[in-house]
């Protein structure tokens, strides 16, 4: 069984193309999304293609910074650079699913950069606090 699901936000806007070939028209996305490592600050920069009505999915609802979840396969390949003549390996997960994982993204106006807290303790209010 090869299934993986990953969680990350979209390094850029997605590319899209769409080829048509013997068997008919292809449409495929492509994006890489930014997944922080567990445990660590780190993070892994993961290609990720979808195809058909999921490829269209990703070109009219996928931008830059969008946190989504996707499932799908791990598929390894390689190529060989044509300038240096090197086998190049590639890795990427092909898509089956792909959702929203975060808050939808809303305009709203930018937080005050004067503005000192979220909140205003009134005179006197403070000493009877339990933490400060």
């Amino acid at each position: 069984m090869n299934t993986t699901v990953i969680s990350g936000r979209l390094v850029r806007n997605p590319g899209y193309n769409e080829v048509e070939n013997e068997k008919g028209l292809h449409k495929i996305a492509k994006f890489v999304l930014a997944v922080r490592r567990n445990y660590s600050d780190e993070v892994s920069f993961i290609p990720v293609k979808a195809f058909a009505k999921k490829a269209e999915f990703a070109r009219d609802y996928l931008i830059q910074g969008t946190k989504v979840m996707v499932e799908g396969e791990i598929v390894t390949g390689n190529y060989e650079d044509k300038d240096t003549g090197k086998k190049i390996y590639t890795t990427e997960v092909y898509a089956n699913r792909i959702e929203f994982a975060g808050a939808k993204m809303v305009d709203r106006p930018p937080f005050p950069e004067d503005a000192e807290g979220f909140l205003e303790i009134p005179e006197g209010m403070e000493e009877e606090m339990p933490f400060r």
